[in-house]
């Protein structure tokens, strides 16, 4: 656990912050976002702190989970389409507003009409 990570902080104490998670397994958790872009865009992250895709002992697990759960509640909002987006190594930019140093996905439901 690393307690300048947001993600870190959460996990150690779900009452910490403003958050809603969604799913929760063994080695990560899925959890909705405070700022959306769409209804139901969430992001999932390991549970282990991790900063970079060079860190994770396997991330084609990470990335298969990902998918599975994109896939599981896209259906569930009946959102036809998502956009997935992967924060790797954001942290190091200057730039970066959220300094969030925790490898994490973005998962963006896509909708025809009605829901942005």
């Amino acid at each position: 656990m690393n307690n300048t990570c947001v993600f870190c902080r959460i996990l150690s104490d779900p009452k910490h912050l403003d958050h809603e998670i969604i799913w929760e397994g063994e080695k990560c958790v899925a959890m909705k976002v405070i700022h959306p872009e769409t209804e139901g865009h969430f992001i999932v992250f390991p549970k282990l702190h991790v900063g970079e895709m060079t860190e994770m002992s396997d991330p084609g697990d990470f990335f298969e989970l990902v998918v599975f759960l994109a896939e599981k509640f896209t259906k569930k909002w009946r959102a036809p389409a998502y956009v997935l987006k992967l924060n790797n190594n954001v942290y190091k930019l200057e730039n970066d507003p959220m300094h969030v140093g925790h490898i994490h996905m973005h998962v963006i439901p896509k909708y025809l009409t009605g829901k942005t």
